[in-house]
């Protein structure tokens, strides 16, 4: 009967670990739903180029291996041409694979966990779930929600995939066959994924590897992997440019003393970036202490390099923390000179993650290790304490960091609807949406965006209109809380408008606030998209709702395209899914006499 009641409660505890495990996961991906924007950004215009290659028949090997900044995407480039055509071009369906990658990631750090430390299965639970808060971080919210990212997490899968694979029983031949490849998707998908032939091939020496006279019967197959590493050099680097943007590395040496503050920042940053207070010194604090921490773990390890068992359970874990040091060692050569704040960047954080996942594992390896050599030093019980100590701090700063990632995914997803509105009206909008679309590319934008329209791969599609009466949404199937508040002349023949918008279904701001003008026939048309975002606190203080605290908005209007006399100028709301638009209560007549103008009169209805 005890018995019986044990297992029960065994099986009962299990399973609610299991479930605390994957929590991670369940509330990142409901945050990628919620914060996720279906739109091209930044470099996925540039990738978009094999779209129309591909479905003009020209498409070449060529056009898939070439240079993307410093990466050659070949493998990427297949995935996003794939899922383009068969979504047309959903960018949520970029960012679901990416968050299968993770998924991957975290699998595989898992089955290391069970081969290098074992126990039972709660406690590889426990553990796993400490994993995932870090693999699943939502201070990775730029990787996250930005579709291209899946190149970021495809090094970290072949790396992690290669490890496990060179701890299995598989033959010696069949490791480095599959490693070989896997190494080889990891280059051409991003730059730092050379770094896989660098991190996977201690593991495979060193994880069977009972006494050093056994390398020389594997050498022929160690030097196949050094073969296949110059090949893949070699071809990477043939023909290869750098990117006239990016800084040179020999600059960093002229700024030594940066250099190190940005690679601790870089290593602290996961942790350290949400601090309200100083997050690059907090960043680089908490580095220091992660990369002696790793130090200390390492030196352990090679203290006692001769033990075979400790070897063969940490060198796995040694190499993944390693993956971090090296990267974060080329990040800080080659962009110091942008400033140290840049190594806070949330793109980063999926590389920093994973020295504090190695850690966390080290820690358990050598502690138990330890506490057998030097008993009479440590016990058990008081190992045990440190390890709970050590893992509840870092995920409470990985918690805390939480609410500042939020936040920033919800600036994400109103940015970005403000760039789909004004990227929906781009052959309208008079000031070139200088303020969202960068100016430089504008033109390569706009063409590429209308050649995505025909093919139906942009969602919903370029507006085809500037009269808004044809766009407005005669249904009301939504409804819009809200006012224009205020119109002012600010110089210069600008005009300052300023409002504040919600959607009462959703209750968020309206996805992107257009500004119109009436033309001489007296309908309005599309004059600009406000590119600002204002904080209303007095609005949550007189609603007493936080729903609408970012909804304040504003636009510097240029009023060159105003037609002389008396004009009508709107605000509207449009939804960037529909392409609807839903008039804001106010009306501001302004006068243009010549180069003068004069704001009239304000007809704006009371709100209740």
């Amino acid at each position: 009967m005890q018995k019986n009641n044990y297992e029960l409660n065994y099986k009962l505890i299990l399973g609610i670990t299991l479930c605390l495990a994957i929590i991670p996961a369940i509330v990142l991906g409901v945050l990628i739903l919620k914060y996720s924007v279906n739109v091209p950004i930044q470099d996925q215009w540039q990738i978009s180029d094999i779209f129309e290659k591909f479905n003009q028949g020209t498409l070449s090997f060529n056009d898939l291996i070439a240079q993307h900044n410093e990466s050659r995407k070949f493998f990427p480039r297949l995935i996003f041409l794939a899922l383009a055509f068969l979504t047309k071009w959903n960018i949520k369906y970029e960012m679901l694979v990416t968050f299968l990658l993770a998924w991957i990631v975290s699998v595989n750090i898992y089955l290391l966990n069970r081969l290098t430390i074992g126990g039972s299965q709660i406690k590889s639970l426990t553990i796993a779930l400490v994993s995932n808060i870090f693999i699943f971080s939502a201070v990775q919210y730029e990787n996250w929600l930005w579709g291209i990212q899946i190149v970021v997490f495809t090094p970290i899968v072949c790396i992690t995939s290669c490890i496990l694979i060179a701890y299995s029983r598989l033959n010696n031949l069949a490791k480095i066959f599959i490693c070989m490849v896997l190494s080889t998707i990891s280059t051409f998908s991003y730059a730092n994924g050379l770094l896989a032939w660098v991190i996977v091939l201690p593991v495979l020496v060193l994880v069977q590897l009972k006494f050093w006279s056994d390398i020389r019967k594997n050498i022929i197959l160690y030097l196949l992997w050094i073969i296949g590493f110059i090949a893949n050099i070699t071809f990477y680097f043939h023909d290869y440019q750098k990117p006239l943007s990016h800084p040179s590395p020999l600059e960093s040496l002229q700024y030594p003393y940066q250099t190190f503050q940005y690679f601790l920042a870089f290593l602290g940053s996961s942790l350290g970036v949400g601090s309200s207070i100083q997050p690059i010194n907090n960043s680089i604090i908490l580095g220091a202490i992660i990369i002696i921490l790793f130090i200390g773990l390492c030196s352990y390890v090679i203290w006692h390099i001769k033990h075979y068992e400790l070897r063969h359970k940490t060198i796995g874990w040694i190499m993944l923390g390693s993956y971090t040091v090296i990267s974060a060692l080329v990040t800080s050569f080659g962009r110091v000179t942008l400033g140290i704040e840049q190594s806070l960047s949330s793109r980063y954080t999926t590389f920093s993650t994973y020295i504090i996942i190695s850690i966390i594992h080290l820690t358990i390896i050598v502690g138990e290790d330890a506490i057998k050599k030097y008993s009479f030093v440590i016990n058990r019980s008081l190992f045990s304490k440190i390890i709970c100590w050590f893992i509840g701090i870092i995920t409470v700063l990985q918690l805390h960091n939480f609410t500042y990632s939020v936040d920033q995914m919800r600036t994400w997803r109103q940015n970005y609807l403000k760039y789909k509105g004004c990227l929906l009206l781009i052959d309208f909008t008079h000031d070139k949406c200088q303020n969202l679309i960068d100016s430089y590319y504008f033109e390569s934008i706009k063409q590429r965006a209308h050649y995505l329209t025909e093919i139906s791969f942009l969602e919903p599609g370029l507006i085809a209109t500037n009269r808004i009466p044809d766009l407005v949404d005669t249904s009301n199937s939504r409804q819009v809380e809200g006012t224009f508040e205020k119109l002012e002349f600010i110089g210069g023949n600008n005009l300052l408008a300023t409002g504040w918008a919600i959607f009462t279904d959703t209750n968020l701001p309206v996805d992107a606030i257009v500004i119109s003008y009436d033309n001489w026939q007296g309908e309005p048309i599309v004059s600009a998209v406000a590119d600002g975002t204002i904080s209303r606190p007095n609005l949550v203080k007189e609603f007493k709702s936080q729903k609408y605290f970012r909804s304040g908005w504003q636009k510097v209007l240029s009023t060159h395209m105003f037609p002389q006399g008396n004009i009508n100028v709107k605000a509207w709301g449009l939804d960037t899914k529909t392409t609807k638009f839903y008039q804001i209560p106010g009306t501001y007549v302004v006068n243009k006499n010549g180069e003068n103008l004069t704001v009239l009169f304000l007809n704006q209805p009371t709100f209740n």
